[in-house]
């Protein structure tokens, strides 16, 4: 799921965009692990394709769900 939270940096609203999925958040084609944006943009995400993770687990994942052998 999408997840955003609020913060300033001096007077400057910003907002901060990730997934709580270990997914990608992207917006006009382009994925980004996370985004952190001027509140005034009112920019909009959507999930994207797994991250792959340090332990390769995503891959595992991907692979078992697509039938590939390693």
């Amino acid at each position: 799921m999408i997840v955003t939270e609020n913060f300033k940096v001096g007077e400057r609203d910003f907002i901060r965009t990730y997934s709580d999925s270990g997914r990608y958040v992207v917006r006009d084609g382009v994925s980004y692990s996370e985004a952190c944006d001027p509140a005034e943009f009112g920019r909009t995400y959507t999930e994207g394709d797994i991250m792959p993770d340090e332990e390769g687990e995503a891959e595992e994942i991907l692979n078992i769900i697509l039938g590939v052998d390693e």
